[in-house]
């Protein structure tokens, strides 16, 4: 019954322009994924280190600069790229809500 109300409320112009906007958003999809897949090849050990839980000796100086290094780059970079896919999903869903064709 929603659904309905929301369909027939929408101008037609919105509506037809919809599919467009879901196929811009599913190339966005692809292209984050590429670099996400990229991202996750480009870390050297995933970030854990055996020996270190080990030994308990987790205070060293690479520890404490980790965010500055190109491991801390890359792992940011990952959340912004997981974070972006997660936008785009959501926003590919809802154009589904004013465009029933």
């Amino acid at each position: 019954m929603l659904s309905s109300l929301l369909v027939s409320t929408v101008p037609d112009w919105i509506s037809n322009s919809f599919p467009i906007i879901r196929i811009i958003i599913c190339v966005l999809l692809v292209l984050s994924a590429i670099a996400l897949i990229i991202l996750v090849f480009m870390q050297i050990n995933g970030g854990s280190n055996a020996s270190n839980a080990l030994t308990g000796n987790i205070d060293s100086y690479y520890a404490k600069n980790k965010s500055s290094s190109r491991e801390g780059m890359i792992t940011k970079a990952i959340y912004i790229v997981v974070a972006i896919i997660a936008v785009l999903c959501i926003l590919f869903y809802l154009s589904y809500i004013p465009y029933q064709g």
